[in-house]
């Protein structure tokens, strides 16, 4: 088992988050341009810090618009399960609970997205693909 020191988890995060972004997902199906974001607070600030340059870089690149909003982990969970619940959800939202996606896809509350991932698929990394 590895060694988890602060670094390596701001390092991973901060990489994760980036990989996402970077995968330059496209709302190309929707509308509108502008997505709503749900993100999970960071361990440090600089993690909160990176990852809004990464979403303003998206924007600057793609021309659209993330309203995002970066929410402590246990908020967070109690937010997206009302959300969920209310039927009135993000676009996007990150949550790292493995209990929360399984739970949400017995239930039938997950929206198929491979529509939109399927052309841009070539992108992503397979960690990220695994989640599609």
């Amino acid at each position: 088992m590895a060694i988890l020191t602060r670094r390596s988890v701001l390092r991973g995060s901060v990489g994760l988050a980036a990989t996402g972004a970077l995968a330059r997902p496209h709302i190309a199906n929707a509308a509108t341009t502008t997505a709503e974001l749900w993100w999970v607070q960071g361990f440090a600030q600089e993690e909160d810090v990176a990852f809004k340059k990464v979403l303003a870089d998206y924007e600057k690149a793609s021309g659209n618009k993330i309203e995002d909003s970066i929410i402590p982990f246990a908020p967070l969970r109690q937010k997206a399960v009302s959300a969920i619940t209310a039927g009135v959800v993000p676009d996007v939202m990150e949550l790292a609970d493995f209990s929360f996606l399984p739970l949400n896809a017995w239930a039938d509350k997950l929206v198929d997205v491979s529509d939109i991932v399927e052309p841009v698929k070539a992108q992503y990394i397979d960690t990220a693909l695994r989640g599609t």
